[in-house]
C-alpha cells in the first residue's frame, strides 16, 4: 500500500514513516501532476514553506531536490505559516507544499500541496498524486533531467516580512489601537508573524509559546491546549487572546473573561463582519 492523503496532505512520524527517500518521490510526483507548463511558456516554478519542527529542513531538503530533479525551480520561503503560503501562490500563480503536521507533536510531520494558485488539491488531483508516486517507488524515477533542464533551488529573503506587511495592509491604520491581546503561538510558524502583525496594527500584545526550539512545538500550548491562555488572559486583565496551532493554519479565541470561543462562534463573527 502505497501513501494515502489524508484530509489535509500527508503526515506520519518523521524519519520512520515520512522518510526522506518517500518525501522526495513525493517532490518528483508534485513535480509532474501540478507543475506541468506548456511549450512556449516560462519555465514551472513550485514554493515551499515549513514550521518549526527539528525535522523541517531536512524533508524540506528532500522534497526541493525530487521537484528540482523533475526540471522544476523550487523557492524555498523558510519558516512562514500555512496562510502565508498560499497567499505568495494565488499571488504568483504557481504551485506550493507545506512541510508540516499542522497540531500534531513535534515528532510528526507532513508535506501539504496547494495546486498552482494556492487551490486546495481536488480527490482526483490527489489520486494522480497517489498513482505516480506509486509508480516512482516500484519502479524508479526512470530517465531523469539533466545540466540546464535540471531545476534549481533558491531561498527566498524576508517571506515573513512580506507577509507580516500583507496582513497590516489589508486593515485600517491603528485598527487595534488600545486593545491588549495575549498571542499563544504554539511554538509554531507565527512566533515572530502573529505578534508583529498586531502590534503594527496598534494592539499591547502579550505573548507565550514564541520560543521553538525544534521539539516543543504543540507541546502543552496552542490552539490544542488554550488553557494556560485562558488564564493568561484573565491575569493580564486582556481583551482578548489567540491560540495558534504549529503552522498556523487555524485560531481559537480566548474572550477577556477567560472564556473560549470555539471555530463555529468565530465563522459566525467573521460572516456577520463580511456581510456588514
Amino acid at each position: 500500500m502505497g501513501l494515502r492523503f489524508g484530509t489535509d496532505g500527508v503526515r506520519g512520524v518523521a524519519g520512520t514513516e515520512l522518510t526522506p527517500e518517500l518525501v522526495l518521490a513525493l517532490g518528483r510526483a508534485a513535480a509532474r501532476v501540478l507543475c506541468q507548463v506548456g511549450e512556449g511558456q516560462d519555465r514551472p516554478r513550485l514554493v515551499v514553506a515549513r514550521d518549526t519542527r527539528r525535522s523541517g529542513p531536512l524533508l524540506e531538503a528532500a522534497f526541493a531536490a525530487g521537484v528540482a530533479a523533475e526540471g522544476v525551480d523550487v523557492e524555498l520561503l523558510g519558516v512562514l505559516p500555512t496562510p502565508g503560503l498560499a497567499r505568495v501562490a494565488a499571488s504568483e500563480g504557481v504551485a506550493a507544499a507545506m512541510v508540516s503536521a499542522s497540531h500534531n507533536p513535534f515528532a510528526d510531520n507532513g508535506i501539504k500541496l496547494f495546486g498552482p494558485g494556492g487551490a486546495k488539491l481536488e480527490a482526483d488531483t490527489e489520486r494522480a498524486l497517489e498513482e505516480v508516486l506509486d509508480r516512482l517507488r516500484a519502479d524508479g524515477p526512470g530517465p531523469g533531467t539533466a545540466g540546464v533542464a535540471i531545476g534549481t533551488i533558491t531561498e527566498r529573503d524576508a517571506a515573513a516580512t512580506a507577509y507580516v506587511d500583507a496582513l497590516v495592509a489589508a486593515f485600517p491604520p491603528g485598527c487595534l489601537d488600545g486593545l491588549v491581546v495575549v498571542v499563544d503561538a504554539a511554538h509554531g510558524a507565527a512566533s515572530a508573524v502573529a505578534p508583529a502583525a498586531l502590534s503594527r496594527l496598534g494592539a499591547w500584545v502579550e505573548v507565550r509559546a514564541v520560543e521553538p526550539d525544534g521539539l516543543n512545538i504543540n507541546e502543552g500550548c496552542g490552539s490544542t491546549h488554550p488553557e494556560a491562555l485562558q488564564q493568561a488572559v484573565v491575569a493580564a486583565g486582556a481583551d482578548l487572546g489567540l491560540a495558534l496551532d504549529g503552522d498556523a493554519d487555524r485560531v481559537l479565541a480566548v474572550a477577556g473573561d477567560g472564556a473560549l470561543v470555539d471555530g463555529d462562534q468565530l465563522i459566525a463573527l467573521f460572516a456577520d463582519d463580511l456581510r456588514s
